[in-house]
């Protein structure tokens, strides 16, 4: 019997994410929203999934990417592919085992139906799911490509090449350029700063040594002028003259 193969369509950033933890985990939205029992949740579509869409901002505004396409150019895209087990209930089981308010079923439902999606290829689990046990496709140029090679090493160049060409991470490089050249003038300025602080306290302490230099100088050029002018006291043959001359 030919094996059934289940697809979880995400993004190459949260490929990323799930690499870090090395697993697969439950909805968070229905974590969020207090579903007793969150699936984690696989398709049976082997092109595309239309509920798995992303809202997105560039910066400038806000939408939705519908496409695989679409998460090529802005986020890159990725799916995750095992095969259906008796680990998986279908959507309409899900509604049942998950405990979940019948409400969100439906809306759920509706949601996925408005973007194209199918809800009778939605399976889901409850458990996380470890990254060694699936198998990694990476969407380019409108195929998919597996991610795993054949000695069961990834394809990095596949992985970077879709990664860097992506709008989040040519964005992220800018700012981190950006900031980079921000914190080099900063840099820049405060060596500037320190420079010509140095150079205005150098000036400062030579101006006063200077000052004390001349001032020295000074004290020692009166002092000896002061002590040229002063009136020499005459010897005694001296006197004896003066009185010979006097007579």
């Amino acid at each position: 019997m030919e094996k059934t193969l289940l697809y979880h369509y995400t993004s190459l950033s949260h490929l990323i994410e799930i690499f870090k933890v090395g697993k697969v985990l439950t909805s968070q939205t229905e974590k969020m929203l207090k579903v007793k029992k969150p699936g984690l949740w696989f398709s049976s579509n082997n092109k595309w999934e239309y509920s798995a869409f992303k809202r997105f901002n560039d910066g400038n505004k806000e939408f939705d990417l519908n496409t695989p396409e679409e998460f090529e150019k802005y986020i890159g895209c990725a799916r995750l592919v095992t095969n259906l087990n008796s680990l998986f209930v279908t959507f309409a089981k899900y509604k049942h085992k998950s405990k979940v308010n019948p409400m969100l079923w439906e809306k759920m439902a509706e949601i996925g139906k408005s973007k194209g999606a199918d809800p009778t290829e939605w399976y889901a689990t409850f458990s996380p799911m470890s990254i060694n046990n699936l198998d990694i496709d990476v969407y380019e140029n409108g195929e998919w490509h597996c991610l795993k090679k054949g000695d069961g090493e990834f394809d990095s160049e596949l992985f970077n090449r879709n990664l860097e060409k992506t709008f989040v991470f040519k964005k992220g490089k800018e700012m981190e350029e950006k900031m980079m050249s921000e914190v080099s003038k900063q840099k820049e300025n405060i060596e500037q700063k320190a420079q010509e602080v140095v150079k205005d306290k150098v000036e400062e302490v030579v101006e006063d040594k200077v000052e004390e230099v001349v001032e020295e100088k000074v004290e020692e050029v009166v002092k000896e002028k002061v002590e040229d002018e002063k009136p020499k006291s005459k010897g005694i043959f001296s006197r004896v003259k003066s009185l010979f001359k006097s007579k």
